[in-house]
């Protein structure tokens, strides 16, 4: 009994663990299985929905879809991962990461129903955010239902539902660039969590950040540089009926030394926003504050003891809607201070801070005051004394300041570490400021006080940094309410030296109003050693590939700016500029700086044996794609001097290298330019015209390939003269216009094209006297000559003393294919059956000519209305295609007029109720409209201007058509 129950236990316990074994067995199974069956299907899901609602291109590389790291979640892992912009955007990527990994519910992707995402990490991200001045932002990518409604798109709601509790990014890298703002921020290195429930209506919101180096610009001026930054941010966020209220739990804030806190709310209710956040500062010290000054932080910041005490103190408290602002004080105070250096003789002592900011709240901003009573310093017998107050900023501001220095140069080495720098001369300044901004607009300079001088004498730098000292024996800048005026400047650096003197007009306006900056100066140099004062890089690396595309790709490259609103006018006289080995002589002309453009007005100069005069202009009002527009006259340059000084001659006319002689050429180019300032070749256009009175070519490949081709070696090596081309280029090609030259006794008509990449299609019409012509070729055609004698009826010619031959050269510049109908031309001039017996006729003819002179002539007469019949036709194709261009231009003018407002009201759309938000968002919409504007009236301008082309064109091949 015992022994059959033991059996049935036994039984029933093998038959548990049997189905118990099978079970997690096919749990194990399914855990394997799950994500290879899901995986495409979710790739897929996730790129559909992507595409389906983004105005940019998504791209991933590997994909994986894993459970053993992460059950009971989903892991899902892009690799690769980049989205890439358009039209204006195009190239640029917003976002390029390592990979983006996701934690979705594991049975919600078994159902396939309200996937839901529970985490996303962002690993190694790229992210480059830019805005136009136009306002149009490359974020700015999701589509609306409208826009997809009218792709057709399904708008049903996705399979995907964020539930999402915690997200990261690791070891990324940001940069913002808003030129409409004209804000400048770059985050190196950034590593960002957040945890807390997102569904929830009351979120305990927690985040870490940590940057290792912060940089922020404003108005071109840098306000952090390169900080390392932590941030602790605890926030509890509470959403209710009618408002959301963000308060302000545990955080700290650290800019390299400085740490900062916190305390407050933000609640926004509908119409109006209702705050009352405090700044504690309560552990900084004025070493703290200094760390965000880099001179100091990067200079010994450790070893520095620094005393003095310091209060920082900060609150914004009240309302903010259309009307109401809330009320501020922002103060600092730093007394008693001094800074020193461990292995320094000196200090830097009465350190005084005194400044800040008020305004008690209300609809009248013009109350706010900003001061600076005090700034103050005194080291080894100098001495620094400043000061700033500012009242009624937003309607007439009243400025009063004053600046007094009085600088020994030479003892800064005494209070502060040099590091390779060196340091002499005097610096005195005894500036004061007072008086309304409205009696500068009106011109009642007498109402407004601006008096004192700025003084630099006997000045020397010196750095390991520069390939010269700097020396300035004096410089003088007089302050007046009209003007800023530099009495005097003489300088020298290395060899090269320097002559300055001239006047700045309107500088109060421009600093606190953003008023044009004007300006007349005259410069002059003895002598500018540019090859001394900026040496080549020391770098190997160079392009190894020829770049066509006509936007740059992304590179840590900056182009040179012209800034806005300057107005400058530079009359510049240099005897001699030195430049990569290159001697250069008597440069005179005129630089204007204006609108953002340079602009050369009749600049001349004395080089490579002849000389060079060019006027033009370079503009960067689109910072990322500068342009050119320049005309070159050169009158007797040496051939072989120019093309080893100008790498784009290579491209231009790759024959130049081969050839030795002088040449003069007027010509103009236009071209946008690379970060790097090279054309980017297929935007390159223009024209001119080339003459030289005895060119030699030698070791040119297409030449000796010619020779080869029609066995007349000496066309291999020429001497050519008085050569006279005309050519233009455009789309990647110059094309060379037919024109004649003589080749030793050959007469030639050249024409044909090059590419940039070095492409070459050329015809040449070759009269070749017959004693030039190859023995053999020659007897077998006299040959022919004499049988075809032998035939009844003909009359035949003798060879003529010149050969009509034609020679196609195609290919490349360094392998040339060559096609010539010298031995076609030569039998069929030497007794080619058809060609006897067209002369035969021709004679026959000649006999009947006379009596069919009359018919003849109606022929001519109804030759000539058909002629006129064309001509007519093609100028009426040409008004018809003119008139279509002028209507599309002013279609694409007023969609970028009406493009414009769109993006302008949005700003303001976007702004809502907060009224600092909604009065920037409003200067904003301005210029947004206004460079629309701009633009809409160069569109019509080059339309009119491409109409008029046509129909220029169709005159000329019009008068060009004969019967």
């Amino acid at each position: 009994m015992s022994t059959n129950k033991d059996k049935k236990k036994k039984s029933v316990f093998k038959s548990i663990l049997k189905i118990t074994g099978i079970t997690f067995l096919l749990i194990i199974l399914a855990v394997v299985l799950i994500p290879f069956f899901f995986k495409d299907e979710i790739k897929d899901l996730a790129l559909k929905e992507a595409n389906k609602m983004l105005k940019a291109d998504v791209a991933v590389g590997d994909f994986d879809l894993t459970i053993f790291t992460s059950f009971p979640k989903m892991k899902l892992s892009f690799e690769d991962v980049s989205v890439t912009g358009r039209d204006n955007f195009d190239s640029l990527k917003l976002v390029d990461m390592k990979s983006f990994e996701a934690n979705l519910d594991f049975w919600s992707v078994v159902n396939m129903e309200d996937i839901s995402v529970r985490s996303v990490s962002l690993i190694e991200p790229n992210i480059h955010v830019k805005v136009l001045e136009s306002g149009e932002a490359n974020y700015d990518i999701m589509k609306s239902t409208e826009e997809m409604a009218e792709e057709g798109t399904d708008t049903t709601a996705s399979d995907f539902k964020f539930s999402l509790e915690y997200y990261e990014i690791v070891d990324g890298n940001i940069i913002y660039d808003d030129q409409l703002g004209d804000m400048y921020a770059k985050i190196k290195n950034v590593t960002h969590s957040g945890t807390g429930d997102m569904t929830a209506d009351v979120i305990d919101f927690e985040t870490e950040t940590e940057i290792d180096a912060l940089t922020y610009e404003m108005d071109g001026i840098p306000y952090l540089s390169e900080v390392k930054t932590d941030l602790v941010m605890n926030l509890l966020m509470e959403y209710k009926d009618g408002s959301e209220k963000y308060t302000l739990k545990e955080n700290e804030l650290q800019l390299n030394a400085l740490k900062l806190s916190f305390d407050g709310f933000y609640e926004m209710f509908k119409g109006y926003d209702e705050m009352n956040i405090k700044l504690n500062a309560d552990n900084t010290s004025f070493k703290d504050l200094l760390s965000l000054i880099p001179a100091f932080y990067h200079t010994g910041y450790e070893s520095m003891v620094a005393k003095g005490s310091m209060s920082l103190n900060a609150f914004v408290k009240g309302k903010l809607d259309d009307v109401n602002y809330p009320a501020w004080d922002v103060a600092a105070n730093v007394s008693g201070a001094s800074i020193v250096y461990p292995d320094m003789p000196a200090s830097i002592d009465n350190i005084k801070i005194v400044g800040g900011s008020t305004f008690n709240g209300g609809t009248n901003l013009d109350d706010m005051t900003v001061d600076i009573d005090q700034f103050k310093a005194d080291f080894v017998g100098n001495s620094i004394d400043a000061n700033f107050f500012m009242r009624n900023p937003m309607t007439d501001p009243y400025m009063k300041s004053k600046i007094n220095m009085n600088v020994d140069l030479s003892t800064l080495d005494q209070v502060y570490p040099m590091e390779g720098e060196e340091y002499t001369g005097k610096l005195v300044s005894d500036i004061s400021i007072e008086g309304r901004m409205s009696t500068l607009e009106k011109e009642e300079y007498d109402k407004f006080n601006a008096q004192g001088e700025l003084n630099l004498k006997g000045f020397h730098y010196a750095s390991d940094d520069l390939p010269a000292p700097v020396d300035i024996q004096d410089m003088l800048f007089e302050f007046s309410p009209q003007q800023l005026k530099l009495s005097n400047l003489n300088a020298t650096m290395g060899k090269s030296d320097f002559a300055m003197e001239g006047e700045v007009k309107n500088y109060m306006d421009y600093m606190f109003n953003e008023g044009a900056l004007k300006g007349e100066f005259k410069y002059h140099s003895n002598l500018l050693d540019v090859d001394e004062l900026m040496p080549p890089s020391t770098s190997t690396e160079e392009s190894t590939s020829e770049t066509t595309e006509d936007v740059p790709t992304e590179t840590s490259e900056e182009a040179i700016l012209i800034p806005e609103n300057i107005d400058f006018v530079l009359n510049t006289s240099i005897d001699k500029i030195i430049y990569d080995g290159m001697d250069i002589n008597a440069v005179q002309g005129q630089v204007v700086i204006k609108d953002q453009e340079a602009i050369l007005n009749d600049l001349e100069m004395q080089t490579l044996g002849g000389r060079v005069g060019m006027s033009g202009k370079y503009n960067t009002q689109n910072k990322a794609v500068p342009k050119v527009e320049f005309n070159y006259s050169i009158k007797d340059l040496d051939i072989q001097e120019l093309t080893k000084n100008f790498v784009t001659i290579d491209k231009l006319a790759p024959v130049a290298k081969y050839t030795s002689g002088k040449i003069s050429s007027d010509f103009s180019m236009t071209t946008s330019l690379k970060p790097s300032l090279e054309p980017i070749y297929n935007t390159l256009a223009g024209d001119g015209s080339l003459f030289s009175n005895r060119v030699s070519i030698t070791g040119f490949e297409p030449l000796e390939k010619l020779a080869d081709a029609i066995q007349i070696p000496k066309i291999g090596q020429q001497t050519l003269d008085n050569i006279n081309a005309t050519f233009e280029f455009s789309e990647g090609k110059v094309r060379v216009k037919p024109f004649d030259i003589k080749m030793g006794d050959i007469k030639t008509n050249v024409s044909g094209t090059t590419s940039f990449l070095q492409e070459i299609d050329y015809e040449m019409v070759m009269n070749i006297p017959k004693e030039e012509i190859p023995g053999e070729v020659l007897r077998i055609a006299e040959q022919a000559i004499e049988k075809a004698k032998n035939i009844p009826g003909f009359n035949m010619k003798e060879l003529p003393n010149n050969i009509p031959v034609t020679a196609l050269i195609t290919n490349t510049i360094t392998e040339p294919k060559i096609k010539t109908n010298m031995k076609e031309k030569i039998m069929e001039l030497g007794g080619d059956i058809k060609g006897g017996v067209q002369d035969y006729v021709d004679d026959k003819i000649e006999e009947v000519k006379d009596s069919i002179k009359n018919v003849v002539d109606d022929k001519v007469n109804e030759a000539k209305e058909e002629l006129e019949k064309k001509k007519q036709e093609l100028l009426d194709a040409a008004q018809k295609e003119a008139d279509k261009i002028k209507e599309e231009g002013k279609k694409l003018a007023e969609k970028t007029r009406a493009e414009a407002d769109k993006n302008a009201q949005k700003l303001i759309d976007e702004a809502g109720s907060n009224v600092f938000k909604k009065k920037a968002a409003e200067v904003a919409a301005k210029k947004v409209r206004e460079k629309g504007e701009e633009a809409a009236e160069k569109i019509e301008s080059e339309a009119n201007k491409r109409a008029d082309d046509v129909m220029e064109k169709a005159r000329e091949k019009a008068n060009e058509m004969k019967y």
